[in-house]
């Protein structure tokens, strides 16, 4: 993959955070345990997803962008 393209995918699958951080704030506040739990490990998975399959392949190619560095 390009640089540029591995880039632009990079900073949309980060530029999720915000919404993904509001899912989760919302989820915290649910009240039915069982619940409560089906949505944590859906949103577990969404973001196992987002970071293995995008973060990790991307920067595996492209070290470079890496954003933790």
């Amino acid at each position: 993959m390009q640089k540029e393209t591995a880039a632009r995918l990079l900073e949309a699958a980060l530029s999720l955070d915000p919404g993904i951080n509001r899912l989760d704030s919302l989820i915290s506040r649910l009240d039915d345990p069982a619940e409560k739990a089906e949505f944590i490990e859906a949103l577990g998975n969404i973001l196992q997803i987002l970071t293995r399959d995008f973060v990790f392949r991307i920067v595996r190619e492209h070290p470079e962008l890496d954003p933790d560095k």
